[in-house]
């Protein structure tokens, strides 16, 4: 699945970065990342370096598993 951040600017100047994916059925429409989660999750950054930081959660990477005990 496609990801991409973008930078939105409100009224009052202040900037967030936002995750957003492809929609779920309408692939050529780009929407926030949490309308296409079951659960509630955060898309929404204050900075761009903590959007990309985070944007492993959207992006369809893995996760990895270890036995510890």
């Amino acid at each position: 699945m496609k990801v991409r951040i973008i930078e939105r600017t409100s009224p009052s100047a202040l900037k967030s970065y936002v995750i957003q994916q492809r929609h779920f059925l309408f692939r050529w429409w780009w929407v926030d990342a949490s309308m296409n989660s079951l659960e509630v999750c955060r898309d929404s950054y204050d900075t761009l370096k903590e959007a990309r930081q985070n944007l492993c959660r959207f992006d369809g990477t893995k996760h990895t598993e270890k036995v510890v005990g």
